[in-house]
């Protein structure tokens, strides 16, 4: 039986433990001797005899122990010494250790001090490089408002020649020039952009964006750190922008949507104080006759010097906007009863009077005005404004140049103009429009030498429009170059059938709108027609107006010089009025100067309307040209026109515009009219027949 070493056994114990197994065994042998089987009595005698010889073995070997334990115990009071000795050397060791590591760590620290100081002694020539080189101003201040530093681009915006000046100064005091406090009273941001104006050391301001940053200073003091820069350019674009945005690029006024929002404003001030409030809505009269026929540029011109003049006439605190086109307005507040606008629309009218000069050309240019007042004609900028704009179009409708308060009843008028701007489209197609003639006649045998073709529109939903009217629409909306096919053709049809019905000349006149001399073809159409129809060219008359001359291109030349060379008679209508020159007499090819019914209407009125027009008769006369009175209304303005060597005469006493059917009745009475105009002192009027 193997024991271990390391295994501690009490002998004692196991002493006892083999004395019971004895015991026991010796028990079992005595009390079961006779009835057990022979082999069992052998084999426990065996077991006991074995036993007890085991037993007195572990008694001896027991009985040596105590001299080999007290070996052990001897020698383990040797070794405690050597022991305590060993931990008190481990001990030592750790301490060892422990110094090593702070040593080190000790080392550590001072090798990443020694690095810093080298790393701060390197990178401060670098940190002094970028901060002299930076794109923006910088500056540092202590807990005083002193400057401690600033780079070069600091001094150069403050006007200061080197950063040196600034240094030690109370800084805010020189960008701020005041002396208010000389504590910090910057307040730190978070690097939040602010905006501020700075001022130069010559005493000029500029505004800067800034942001500032708190400084971390000896003895726990707190300065900042401000960079900074020029912002000018940035506020002057946006500036540009806002301009831009809310006036006229050309005539540099209010544009419609700052004048509109500036009525809104106004509006609102009224309805808080009780007062009234004026708005006048200004158009100028046949501008658009101009800018077709000088150009644009021209317009332009005239836009700026009709703006001019609209400044010169208001007041100070008046607004005066440009809306688009030829269309201003202007707002007058504080007002105490509607009168008190009609002044300023006088002096507007009054300053239209005097001619404007453009490109070495005098123009006479007039304006129609329509005065809306807050708060009888309208609660709402839209509605005043709808308002003045319809009472602007009423004026025009009673002979432009003059003014018009709003009435609810200009509402109709507005209405009508946008129900004749939709039916004029397709009126051709309908069969709405028809030719009407008016005669002319010779006023010194009293013969017919033809009519005038105008153009009569009658629609179903409103009636018959007044050429007035719907012509200035057509022109805008361009259906007046089919208007003027259509008015050709039956002009030709005409001539025609009245030449083979009396066998006798007759020529029609019509008129050419500006907007057919933009058409290239137009000579060619005409002298196509005019074979188809098998008439000649001096059968026709074609009528120009002087807004067609304005302009001055070269293919209105062309065309007129071609048309004449071809045949065909030139004549210029509404001579006296608009734009007249002398000029364009010696220019184009006239053979027909017609005067305008409005001299006609104050021959009997006013003396000078005589001389007038005895000095064109004479002129016209000298320079070959024939001449044709319109408006002929009474026996005295044709009595009057033949004393004064007029050639021709148009008016409602000869004829009214009438349909060709009635033209031809006038022309069976032919013989009958004639012999009574060339034999009687009075003769009979043609619409007496």
């Amino acid at each position: 039986m193997q024991i271990s070493n390391k295994l501690t056994i009490n002998p004692w114990l196991l002493c006892l433990l083999m004395t019971i197994l004895t015991v026991i065994l010796g028990m079992l042998w005595i009390f079961s001797s006779a009835s057990q089987s022979p082999i069992i009595q052998i084999i426990i005698p065996l077991l006991l005899s074995a036993n007890i010889a085991l037993l007195g073995g572990l008694w001896l070997h027991f009985q040596q122990q105590p001299s080999l334990s007290n070996d052990d115990s001897s020698l383990d009071m040797e070794q405690l010494p050597k022991t305590q000795s060993n931990v008190t050397k481990l001990h030592s060791l750790n301490e060892l250790k422990a110094k090593r590591k702070q040593l080190c760590k000790n080392r550590r620290v001072t090798a990443e001090r020694d690095l810093i100081q080298k790393e701060e002694q390197t990178s401060e020539p670098l940190l002094e490089a970028v901060l002299e080189s930076a794109a923006v101003a910088i500056y540092a201040i202590d807990d005083k408002g002193k400057c401690i530093f600033a780079n070069p681009l600091c001094a150069q915006l403050l006007g200061y020649s080197s950063p040196e000046q600034l240094l030690s100064f109370n800084i805010h005091e020189l960008i701020y020039q005041s002396s208010a406090s000389t504590e910090l009273t910057l307040q730190l941001g978070n690097g939040e952009v602010k905006e501020d104006i700075f001022w130069r050391a010559d005493g000029s301001s500029f505004p800067v964006d800034y942001k500032s940053q708190p400084l971390a200073l000896k003895d726990n003091k707190t300065g900042a750190v401000i960079s900074f820069y020029d912002n000018s350019e940035r506020r002057e674009a946006e500036a540009l922008i806002r301009h831009q945005a809310h006036y006229d690029s050309l005539t540099d006024l209010p544009n419609r949507f700052l004048a509109l929002k500036r009525l809104e404003q106004l509006v609102e001030a009224s309805e808080r104080n009780g007062q009234m409030l004026a708005v006048i809505f200004l158009d100028l009269d046949d501008f658009k006759k101009i800018n077709d026929s000088l150009g644009h540029e021209a317009g332009d011109q005239l836009l700026i010097s009709a703006s001019k003049r609209l400044l010169n006439v208001t007041r100070a605190e008046d607004t005066v906007g440009r809306l688009g086109g030829d269309e201003f307005i202007i707002l007058l507040d504080g007002l105490s009863s509607a009168s008190d606008a009609q002044p300023l629309a006088e002096n507007l009218i009054g300053g239209f009077r005097k001619p404007f000069y453009i490109d070495n050309r005098q123009l006479v240019l007039t304006a129609s005005i329509g005065i809306a007042i807050y708060p009888n004609d309208g609660e709402t900028p839209s509605e005043l404004l709808r308002n003045a704009d319809s009472a602007m179009y009423h004026t025009k409708s009673i002979g432009r140049n003059t003014y018009s308060y709003f009435t609810h009843a200009m509402n109709k008028e507005v209405s009508r103009r946008l129900a004749i701007e939709e039916q004029i489209h397709g009126a051709l197609e309908r069969g709405e429009l028809r030719a009407h003639f008016q005669i002319q006649l010779d006023i010194r045998d009293g013969s017919i030498m033809g009519a005038e073709a105008l153009l009569r529109w009658n629609n179903p939903t409103l009636g018959n429009v007044s050429p007035a009217e719907f012509i200035p629409i057509a022109e805008q909306t361009g259906v007046i170059e089919l208007m003027g096919d259509f008015i050709l053709k039956c002009a030709l049809e005409a001539a025609s059938t009245w030449q083979n019905k009396f066998n006798d000349d007759f020529r029609v006149a019509i008129n050419l709108s500006p907007r057919q001399f933009r058409n290239p073809n137009l000579v060619q159409s005409i002298t196509d027609l005019v074979h188809t129809f098998g008439m000649r060219p001096e059968d026709l008359e074609l009528e120009i107006t002087e807004g067609v001359l304005l302009s001055g291109h070269a293919y209105t030349l062309d065309a007129l010089k071609q048309l004449s060379d071809a045949g065909f008679c030139i004549s210029m209508d509404d001579f006296g009025t608009g734009y007249s020159s002398l000029s364009y007499l010696r220019t184009y090819p006239f053979e027909i100067l017609k005067i305008d019914r409005s001299f006609i209407n104050d021959m009997n009125k006013d003396g000078k309307s005589n001389e007038l027009i005895i000095a064109t008769i004479e002129m016209a006369h000298a320079l070959g040209i024939r001449v044709i009175a319109e408006g002929v209304e009474t026996q005295e303005q044709l009595d009057e026109l033949s004393f004064m060597m007029c050639d021709y005469a148009q008016g409602f006493l000869i004829s009214k515009p009438v349909p060709f059917e009635e033209l031809l009745e006038i022309g069976t009475h032919y013989k009958e009219i004639h012999e009574n105009l060339a034999t009687q002192d009075n003769p009979i009027p043609l619409t007496a027949m």
